[in-house]
């Protein structure tokens, strides 16, 4: 069942979203032309490095979660989670560290590749050794959560990379002065020359910005109290209105392309919070009969 709190939540944010999404519908490119700072903006660049770092960071701690809770299985049960996590382990890991050295820094070729690769196995295992020290039954709390977010991650860069194709919205940058070539987020044009690997047309929707709200699956992972819940709300929101908000400044979006890739995130999280059972507000717990009750709901997905 749906807690209130997750509720308010659900209705807050397409209230807001349906708000901006109309107002930005009819100054979508007014707004573009007024923010446009690709070459001087310190913080359009920080957030192209590191706005989508949230979604990998999310990744690798749900990989790090359900490594560690098979400690005490099964021998087939362990290494089938174990395989599976630890693939989510480094990629996210690996993904982290080398948009960082190749964005951050500028750098690249193999040895970018390898010291990544090498960082990720080194942090990994001092994770599981930190891990290793809470007890078992504490971490299975968040096992269904660990899922969840696995599984909202994946669902929403694979919507936002479809979208891009079949939308074929030319980025502002690309359009040099000449706004005649542009053309309103609810009018596809469809898959243009090259559209699949010409980054040209892939404004709507964005991806810096559905991985930069994925900061809010983090409230996932908090104490059940609803206060830190809204303590990690309130740092996801930040963040993901200045990930959006920088990728206007870079010309690399529109505003209702960030929107939408919100939008995309944030469905996705609820939908399959639901469907996870995974509540993001749990209902405060006065006695231990309703605390267990809370744990049993949030026991492993996997028995």
């Amino acid at each position: 069942m749906t807690t209130k709190g997750t509720k308010r939540f659900k209705w807050g944010f397409l209230i807001v979203w349906v708000m901006l999404m109309t107002i930005f519908t009819f100054n979508d490119l007014n707004l573009s032309k007024a923010l446009y700072n690709e070459h001087e903006s310190r913080f359009g660049w920080f957030f192209e490095v590191y706005g989508e770092h949230p979604a990998f960071l999310v990744l690798f701690a749900a990989g790090s979660i359900l490594f560690s809770t098979v400690r005490n299985e099964r021998l087939i049960k362990k290494i089938m989670v174990r395989l599976v996590s630890g693939l989510f382990i480094l990629l996210s890991g690996f993904g982290i560290i080398t948009i960082t050295l190749t964005r951050g820094y500028g750098l690249d070729g193999d040895h970018v590749m390898i010291n990544s690769l090498i960082i990720t196995v080194l942090f990994a295992t001092l994770c599981q050794w930190l891990l290793n020290r809470i007890a078992v039954q504490t971490l299975r709390q968040y096992n269904r959560a660990a899922w969840a977010a696995i599984v909202i991650v994946f669902a929403e860069i694979l919507l936002v990379n479809v979208l891009k194709i079949f939308w074929g919205r030319m980025r502002f940058r690309n359009m040099e002065g000449d706004y005649s070539l542009f053309t309103s987020w609810f009018l596809p044009q469809g898959i243009q020359e090259n559209g699949v690997t010409t980054e040209a047309y892939k404004s709507f929707p964005s991806g810096h910005s559905a991985n930069g709200w994925t900061m809010m699956l983090w409230m996932m992972f908090m104490p059940f109290a609803n206060k830190w819940r809204n303590i990690m709300l309130v740092c996801a929101v930040v963040w993901g209105i200045s990930t959006s908000t920088s990728r206007v400044i870079m010309g690399d979006h529109f505003a209702t392309d960030v929107l939408f890739g919100a939008f995309i995130t944030i469905t996705c999280m609820l939908l399959f919070c639901k469907l996870f059972k995974v509540d993001l507000y749990p209902n405060s717990q006065p006695n231990a009969t309703a605390t267990a009750l809370l744990k049993d709901k949030n026991a492993p997905y996997f028995r």
